[in-house]
């Protein structure tokens, strides 16, 4: 990357930050601002200690946890103890659980590290810190780097995709391989209803009922049966969470990445962009402006599929990742 011309790599950082430019201020002009109060007065209430207790005896999933930087952070750890390390890095209004229906296609050959990112799931919130993409980045890397036997395989879920393409181009020596799947942040050739709602203040990801959940499911998983059946599921922690949602939404936009540090097109990492085609929160085209920004990388479009490929068709998506991953051997 030091031989790219800098009016080339000003190009690039132009198109990385695009979709932020373009959605942020509109956003914070119009969206209804975080209750700083109801923040911190938060108390998590979450039937995710139950879904490990009933997962664990089908995949041998351990939970950890440990101080990292400034969060206390928990992930889930198991597969073949020898085998190549891969990491799984969540979406927003998520969390590591999200992963369970591909886990089991890749225990037998990887040795997997499923994390809540700071601030979601079972890993640590803190309404005194902040959550912008790049301190995000910085404290998934201090936790690869302690935790995770590197280099390693990184899958990422749209804001876990983009974490992963900004931490790609940051610290390559973690990476094996990078994998983009649906990520957010690439400004597209067309949009999605929902980002155009985001420039006029509108965010389902914000659940603040049982309704506002199948929204948000059948924003997220182009499978009606899937999305029905995982919107009451879904529900209780979508809303228990909703004002922690909505300060982590306003985060991330009011804290952009940093120009000055590397973005993701200093990503040398193999790579591959993974995006269903029927992606209601990300529109698909958002693949080739990715594609664009890293010019090495594999676009691969699922015909038929949403925002997260893991839940709606696991096998196919368990396959793609293997393929990948043998392509480097």
């Amino acid at each position: 990357m030091g031989h790219m011309p800098a009016q080339a790599l000003m190009g690039l950082h132009t198109l990385e930050h695009a979709f932020l430019n373009d959605v942020a201020p509109s956003y914070l002009l119009h969206a209804r601002p975080p209750h700083g109060l109801k923040i911190r007065q938060w108390k998590k209430r979450t039937a995710v200690p139950l879904i490990n207790t009933l997962h664990k005896g089908v995949t041998g999933l351990r939970r950890k946890s440990a101080p990292v930087l400034d969060h206390d952070l928990v992930w889930l750890e198991g597969g073949k103890a020898d085998g190549p390390a891969v990491v799984l890095l969540h979406g927003f209004a998520s969390n590591k659980e999200n992963w369970l229906s591909l886990v089991p296609f890749l225990l037998k050959t990887h040795r997997l590290f499923v994390l809540d990112l700071p601030g979601w799931g079972e890993s640590q919130f803190n309404a005194n810190l902040t959550y912008g993409l790049d301190d995000q980045v910085a404290r998934v890397a201090a936790w690869m780097t302690a935790h995770v036997p590197t280099p390693a395989h990184v899958v990422g879920n749209s804001v876990g995709g983009l974490i992963t393409a900004l931490m790609a181009g940051r610290h390559p020596e973690l990476f094996q391989s990078a994998c983009l799947m649906n990520p957010a942040g690439g400004k597209g050739a067309d949009h999605t209803r929902f980002e155009a709602g985001l420039k006029q203040g509108k965010n389902p990801m914000i659940v603040e009922s049982l309704a506002g959940a199948h929204t948000l499911m059948s924003l997220a998983i182009h499978n009606k049966a899937i999305a029905l059946a995982l919107a009451p599921l879904m529900a209780q922690d979508l809303i228990n969470r909703r004002h922690v949602n909505r300060h982590l939404f306003h985060q991330m936009l009011v804290h952009s990445p940093s120009t000055e540090l590397p973005g993701m097109a200093a990503n040398q990492s193999p790579t591959l962009i993974m995006w269903g085609k029927e992606d209601k929160l990300v529109h698909y085209t958002g693949a080739f402006t990715y594609g664009e920004i890293i010019p090495h990388a594999e676009v691969l479009l699922f015909d038929g599929v949403g925002h997260l490929p893991m839940v709606e068709t696991p096998v196919r998506t368990a396959k793609a990742l293997q393929r990948f991953w043998s392509s480097l051997a």
